[in-house]
């Protein structure tokens, strides 16, 4: 191959894996979606095979496709990477990415606050706490099912559409508490039946439990346990 079509081969797949990444990140094609043949790809873009497979192959590379031998390419979950250095919020941290993020209230209501719920947020017997559940979404896709629990008393006027128009820490502003830092335990846990047929996995697979208290300065305002599918998100921890 001359020099010429080495550069007009570059040039052409470069752009088809644009063209590619952008079905993906937009949406268009879905994690664990079976992507088109090589043959119908060259067919569809007017390309050859070893130009329709640079970029197939750079794809792979990069994380945007995974292949089965004799089923075919398929799109992969985007795994989302979390530094653990900082207060964070997921998802901000997924909307910087470029990915839309959603919610579904699941229920909201006041109950007493027992056992481990009143113990993480230092609560007496008899208080009550606010009890959210949410499937969160990211690019329409189920992610994590999350359970927040918060002291009644801090946020008396505390409101499910208020939630749902400001977010719930953009809620906690609104009553002057700005949420400051936070501790986590992070596990690996089973699936239960619920959280799965949530989440579209199955009950054999795991899942990454992350249960954190968040402060106030000294005060303590939520508790929170959430179930992350494990193939859409990893901690990576800065040593000094």
């Amino acid at each position: 191959m001359s020099k010429n079509n080495d550069v007009q081969n570059n040039f052409k797949y470069t752009q088809l894996y644009d063209i590619l990444v952008e079905k993906i990140t937009s949406g268009e094609w879905k994690p664990h979606d079976k992507m088109p043949t090589e043959r119908e790809l060259c067919t569809r873009y007017a390309l050859s095979r070893i130009t329709v497979r640079d970029a197939l192959d750079l794809l792979t590379k990069d994380g945007y496709i995974y292949r089965k031998q004799g089923k075919g390419t398929f799109v992969s979950v985007r795994r989302i990477e979390q530094t653990l250095t900082k207060f964070y919020s997921l998802r901000e941290n997924i909307e910087a990415k470029g990915i839309t993020h959603s919610n579904k209230v699941l229920s909201f209501k006041q109950i007493p606050a027992v056992g481990k719920v009143m113990e993480n947020l230092k609560l007496n017997p008899g208080d009550m706490v606010y009890e959210l559940i949410r499937c969160l979404y990211a690019q329409d896709i189920p992610y994590a099912v999350e359970t927040s629990y918060i002291p009644v008393s801090i946020y008396p006027e505390m409101t499910l559409e208020k939630i749902k128009e400001n977010g719930l820490y953009k809620t906690m502003q609104s009553f002057n508490i700005i949420p400051e830092r936070a501790t986590e335990n992070i596990t690996a846990v089973p699936v239960s039946r619920e959280d799965a047929l949530l989440l579209g996995i199955k009950t054999s697979d795991t899942s990454i439990k992350i249960e954190r208290i968040t402060f106030s300065r000294n005060y303590i305002i939520e508790y929170t346990v959430a179930f992350i599918k494990s193939d859409f998100f990893s901690y990576r921890v800065e040593l000094n």
